[in-house]
């Protein structure tokens, strides 16, 4: 039984919601099979991991009391029972920890056995949960409509007049209906910037035009959410930006901590395509400030942690922008609060770009070596630091023997994807090149940077036509 289905929904239960369920089974309300009790005792003695040799179905069968033998196909029928208990215990356990379902459940039952005075008082009581919700985001606006909906199935729908609750319930299906569908043209065009892949976005243009009436000027989910997809629709214009940053600042009280976390999520990705796209050094500052405020909000962290990703583009935005004092705090400050398996690399990784930015060459390269490269990506970041600091400190009898053994890495490695493996090997074969020019043959170097391929075929290719440049120069 250790691999059923019964058996896996256990093993995902807390101690506190199986100790539940057992009161839950003890209930005659629920559950009136003493087989099922006494079934779920004897599982229940195996938690939390369930793996005992007791568990097999021959051992089970043995411990089954019952007025005949059992056999294979009762235990069957008595397992599919105590997964349909379970089912039903999560679904009421749901309810109960959900106020608004109960509430909107309690008006409707009023209303269904004709109790009026209770009716009207859960009705009340249904506004006023509705009107304390900390939040004017999207569930509000959902969980507005649901209740403008049920009260419009409880009022007359036969008069013959205006029907004040159907145009209220009608106004709030608008709102939620528009906000929604531009959260969900969001969360497609980031997909299509960041995957280059391509969505549906269907009465994208109507939604837009309806979203910029009067009467949803003060909705601000409908108001942020339409900056965002303005602003991911025209990465060249980079003034929307700035408008939705504004604007996000300025209504960030209405929206949960998951929903602002989104919003500059998509900022800093917006970020990232001005960079890589257009080239403007200036959104790594924007980039950056971003990445603070998440920090000083305590948006960043996931669980206790900083994703090493985060981490690592936080300190490689922090060294781009030259604040190097700012930077080399975040290391040590956050260096504790990365998840354990990744964090001596990641530190130990990102404090070398600290100390190749600031010309450390030595403590860079120090850091370096001692990086656990197991990871290919992270193997070919630490290869291409290192090439970079046997270049720039000239030593090119190392240089030359690391760049063979880095061909040859590259050559031999099936994982790496094909297209970063592509520009890797041109990043080896072309800084190869330039190690070989004799000093002084400025011809020679003016040659290699025209021949140079473009950025998208090479990685860091701006980087070493610096370093032609400046043999050029000498």
């Amino acid at each position: 039984m250790t691999d059923s289905k019964l058996i896996e929904l256990f093993r995902s239960l807390t101690t506190r919601q199986r100790s539940r369920f057992g009161e839950f089974l003890e209930s005659p309300y629920f559950n009136k099979s003493v087989d099922c009790i006494r079934l779920y005792r004897h599982i229940q003695k195996y938690a939390p991991d369930f793996t005992h040799a007791q568990l097999s179905k021959k051992a089970v069968l043995k411990k089954l009391d019952s007025e005949k033998q059992p056999d294979e196909k009762t235990l069957a029928y008595l397992a599919g029972k105590l997964m349909q208990l379970a089912e039903t215990f999560l679904t009421i356990e749901a309810m109960l920890s959900d106020e608004w379902r109960r509430q909107m459940t309690l008006v409707r039952q009023y209303r269904e056995l004709n109790l009026a005075r209770h009716y009207r008082s859960a009705r009340a009581d249904m506004e006023k949960y509705l009107e304390k919700l900390p939040h004017r985001n999207i569930d509000f606006y959902r969980e507005q409509l649901f209740a403008e909906r049920l009260l419009y199935d409880h009022s007359d729908r036969n008069q013959r007049g205006f029907n004040e609750q159907l145009q209220t319930s009608a106004d709030a299906l608008d709102v939620y209906y528009i906000a929604e569908k531009l959260r969900y043209a969001c969360e497609m065009l980031n997909y299509e910037a960041v995957l280059n892949i391509h969505y549906r976005i269907a009465y994208l243009e109507d939604v837009l035009n309806w979203s910029a009436g009067e009467a949803y000027a003060q909705v601000p989910p409908i108001q942020v959410y339409r900056c965002l997809v303005l602003m991911l629709r025209s990465p060249e214009e980079p003034a929307l930006f700035e408008k939705a940053r504004e604007l996000i600042a300025k209504t960030e009280q209405h929206f949960s901590d998951a929903e602002r976390k989104q919003f500059y999520t998509l900022l800093l990705n917006y970020c990232t395509r001005r960079i890589n796209r257009f080239g403007d050094a200036r959104f790594l500052k924007e980039h950056l400030e971003i990445n603070k405020l998440l920090l000083q909000n305590g948006l960043m962290l996931e669980d206790g942690h900083i994703p090493p990703w985060d981490y690592t583009n936080i300190v490689a935005a922090g060294i781009k922008t030259e604040q190097a004092e700012w930077t080399r705090q975040f290391i040590e400050t956050y260096r504790s609060k990365l998840p354990a398996q990744y964090a001596d690399n990641t530190y130990r990784y990102n404090l070398a770009q600290y100390h190749y930015f600031m010309k450390n060459y030595g403590d860079a390269q120090h850091s370096l070596l001692q990086v656990e490269t197991s990871d290919v990506l992270l193997n070919v970041t630490v290869r291409s630091l290192l090439i970079k600091i046997y270049c720039e400190t000239e030593q090119d009898e190392l240089l030359h023997s690391y760049l063979e053994a880095t061909r040859i890495f590259l050559h031999r490695n099936q994982l790496l994807d094909p297209q970063l493996k592509r520009q890797m090997q041109k990043f080896v074969e072309f800084t190869a090149k330039f190690g070989k020019v004799m000093p002084g043959d400025r011809e020679r170097f003016h040659e290699l940077l025209a021949q140079l391929p473009p950025a998208s075929e090479m990685m860091h290719r701006e980087w070493l036509a610096a370093q032609i440049r400046s043999k050029v120069e000498r």
